[in-house]
Parts: C-alpha cells; sequence; structure tokens
C-alpha cells in the first residue's frame, strides 16, 4: 500500500509538472540561477552551500533576487532520515505598484529541516522534505513559515553509466503566523544531467502560484559534490 501511494504521488508531480508548463501565462517569465556544492564532512554529516540569482524578463542584468544559503544535515545510521539546520542571507528586489522603481528588502533567515529518502525502485527515488523557517525582514517584522518539498529523481539509460535523470518537484509555502496562510505552491519540471561523477548541470521549468497570479521561471543549476571522508582522493 506504502509503495502504490508513493508511486501515485510521483506520478502526480509528474503529470502536473506538464500541464503546468503547457499551460504557462506569457509574460511573467523569469530567470533562476543557482550553484550548489554538498561535501560529506564525517560518516552522518554533510555541509551544502548555495547561491542563488534570480532575474525578471529575458534581462538577466535586471535583479529580482540573490540570496547565500548554507546549512548542515546529520543523517541516521539505520534509517534514511536527515535532520538539519542553517542560514540564509536573502537581497529581494520587487517593483513598486508602477512597474518602474524598484526597491531593496533585505532579509535574514534561520531555518530547521527534516528529509526522508524514499528508494521505490532501482531508477526511482522520491524525498520529501519539511522546513521550518523564522524570517527577519527589515528591522521589525518577522514570519514564521512552513515549506514541504516533494522530489522525485527517474534515472535513464544503463542504472551504473546512464547519465541522464528526468526531476519532477512540488513545494507548498504556508505562513503561520499570518491572517493569510497561503504563501505559495511551486511545480518543477526538468531533467539531469551527470557531468562527472561529482558534477551535475539540471534544467527546469518552475512555476509559481501566488495569490497574485503565475509566475515562470527558466532555471539553470549547477551541482558540485565533495567527499572529505574517502582516504583516497582522485
Amino acid at each position: 500500500m506504502r509503495q502504490v501511494l508513493l508511486k501515485t504521488i510521483v506520478s502526480l508531480i509528474f503529470n502536473l509538472s506538464v500541464y503546468t508548463i503547457a499551460n504557462a501565462q506569457p509574460g511573467k517569465f523569469n530567470q533562476f540561477y543557482m550553484f550548489l556544492t554538498r561535501a560529506k564532512v564525517a560518516p552522518q554529516w554533510t555541509v551544502t552551500s548555495l547561491v542563488q540569482y534570480r532575474s525578471y524578463d529575458v534581462d538577466i542584468t535586471d535583479s529580482r533576487l540573490f540570496l547565500i544559503n548554507t546549512y548542515a544535515d546529520y543523517k541516521l545510521k539505520n534509517a534514511p532520515v536527515q535532520f538539519g539546520g542553517g542560514y540564509m542571507y536573502l537581497e529581494i528586489s520587487p517593483y513598486d505598484e508602477t512597474g518602474t522603481e524598484k526597491k531593496t528588502i533585505l532579509e535574514h533567515r534561520v531555518f530547521q529541516q527534516v528529509t526522508i529518502g524514499h528508494k521505490l525502485s532501482e531508477r526511482l527515488d522520491l524525498s520529501q522534505r519539511y522546513r521550518f523557517e523564522e524570517r527577519f525582514l527589515f528591522s521589525d517584522r518577522f514570519i514564521l513559515r512552513a515549506r514541504h518539498l516533494v522530489t522525485a529523481n527517474y534515472k535513464l539509460g544503463n542504472l551504473e553509466t546512464g547519465k541522464w535523470t528526468l526531476i519532477g518537484k512540488n513545494e507548498i509555502r504556508m505562513n503561520l503566523d499570518k491572517e493569510t496562510a497561503f504563501d505559495s505552491f511551486r511545480l518543477w519540471g526538468g531533467a539531469g544531467y551527470k557531468v562527472t561523477k561529482t558534477f551535475e548541470v539540471e534544467s527546469y521549468w518552475m512555476s509559481q502560484f501566488e495569490s497574485g497570479g503565475i509566475f515562470n521561471f527558466g532555471v539553470l543549476t549547477l551541482r558540485k559534490s565533495f567527499d572529505f571522508t574517502r582516504k583516497n582522493k582522485n
């Protein structure tokens, strides 16, 4: 029963991603770039750092958001569960109501998270991440937010040497201390290519549903991994 339920969730993620891409609204396209490094520093510990940049429309210089994020995860020895926490710094640059002037909003964010992995088959992996955020905006604004991210990865080709992976994600974000609880809902659909054993390139289409409408992103992600626990490094 559990396997059937999880496979149903995966199917819904991919189907909703395809539907969203097919019905995306024009005129609200943004760019999303991310570079992520993940280092295994001890048998149960990993440290992740990432830099993310978003821009409006096709102009890469028209900054929408810039963030730096670092967090650590501890993996249980006998279960596919990780507990983690970290810090995020953000510079958000929204336009005003006229769409002509921009302002910069600084945000400091502390978060705690739990990630649960599910091995559905030799090709299909599913993970769930529950994250709680304490958001500090300006000097007098504070928001508590909860996020639930589901990620499905399906390996293509040979299991040993295959380089391509299909990726689908969805994430819901809810405010815990505001009259309006709903923050946003995201759908991702794309693919990843393994350049080397430790370096991957991923490309997605992401649609973000908010109360003000749907915002679409073309996403490019670079991932680099390190393993400092290995005695013989290549």
